[in-house]
């Protein structure tokens, strides 16, 4: 059942229409599913034990009980004496990893949270587009942000950069673009790399191997240059405040001048050296990461003729989108947009190579 809600999802069905589909289906609610095998369950049996509520099904789509986890202090009590459970931050959430067999593999669990958390709402102007909540701006990191206004056909709604929209243009440029340039491109890219994909197996599968290890390669390397500068930078400021403790000695400067500069170098070393931890784990998760061509390969499989893209589909091959400012080139209008994959990353298929 849990895996049948997650591929509804995945399939384009909302949390709603997921629960018509269960009920029509005649599939026990939990509370109604544990009675019948003897599991107590803190919810009563509905009058209607196929009465699936939207709010049920959102929930089980967010659980990560099903990729084989343990998640303690959900809820807490205000005090022993109340009865009442509150919901906790999730960052207050233990999690213990692979504490018993997954019912959902992580992939299918990103990716349904991806289709959650970009779900489109209707609107006195109707459904938001499809794009909603994957472009991002490949300047500043935030996300674009919809225009759209009423009488507005499709071929004249775009996005912008949201700090240049609500912070202003000295912060950042608009990087305007068209929301049907964009759908355009993806389509494209879509048809072209799955195709090449299918055709080509062994041959996309050494690409994306070799992209996939030098890019591995770059990001370590950076790291780690980055990281012997914090150290660097760290070692320096003990130099430096070992030299104001002596000035200070001396009478050089003054015990207030010597407070504010020292306050001032251990806040900057701290700042370094907590950084140098989460370079150090970042190095390490980048070793440990692998391109998840199989996976990749699977969806390709799936959809073998994609003549339109859907929300579903963009979420299942898409994980973002990062959009550059536009360039004039010999007079014309030029935008890059960079778009990475699920699985395995940045990839372009070689034009050589002739595909359906």
């Amino acid at each position: 059942m849990v895996r049948r809600i997650f591929k509804l999802c995945m399939e384009g069905y909302g949390p709603s229409q997921i629960a018509n589909i269960l009920e029509e289906d005649k599939i026990l609610v939990p509370s109604a599913h544990y009675k019948s095998l003897g599991i107590s369950y803190p919810a009563p049996v509905p009058e209607n034990p196929y009465a699936w509520q939207s709010r049920t099904v959102a929930d089980l789509l967010s659980h990560q009980e099903y990729l084989g986890h343990t998640v303690n202090f959900k809820t807490y009590k205000k005090s022993y004496k109340s009865k009442k459970k509150l919901q906790n931050d999730p960052s207050k959430w233990q999690i213990f990893e692979n504490t018993h067999e997954a019912i959902i593999d992580q992939e299918t669990f990103d990716i349904v949270q991806r289709i959650r958390d970009g779900r489109r709402r209707r609107t006195p102007m109707g459904e938001m587009p499809i794009l909603s909540g994957m472009l991002y701006c490949a300047d500043c990191g935030a996300k674009l942000y919809q225009v759209r206004a009423k009488g507005w056909t499709h071929d004249k709604e775009h996005l912008v950069c949201a700090t240049y929209r609500k912070k202003g243009k000295h912060l950042c440029s608009s990087h305007q673009i068209r929301n049907v340039v964009v759908e355009e491109i993806l389509l494209a890219q879509l048809k072209e790399i799955t195709a090449y994909a299918r055709e080509h197996e062994d041959e996309f599968i050494e690409m994306v191997t070799k992209s996939s290890a030098k890019i591995k390669e770059k990001e370590i390397r950076d790291s780690l240059k980055e990281c012997e500068q914090s150290k660097a930078r760290v070692s320096k400021l003990d130099t430096l405040i070992e030299k104001l403790y002596e000035d200070n000695v001396e009478g050089k400067i003054s015990d207030e001048r010597f407070m504010k500069m020292t306050t001032s170098y251990e806040a900057e070393q701290k700042q370094l050296e907590e950084r140098v931890v989460e370079l150090q784990k970042n190095i390490l998760q980048i070793q440990e990461r692998s391109a998840n061509i199989d996976a990749f390969l699977n969806k390709v499989h799936q959809y073998t003729d994609i003549q339109e893209l859907d929300a579903e589909i963009i979420r299942t091959f898409i994980s973002r989108i990062n959009v550059y400012a536009a360039e004039k080139v010999e007079g014309k209008r030029r935008q890059r947009i960079q778009i990475i994959y699920n699985c395995i990353g940045e990839f372009q298929p070689p034009k050589h190579k002739k595909t359906a």
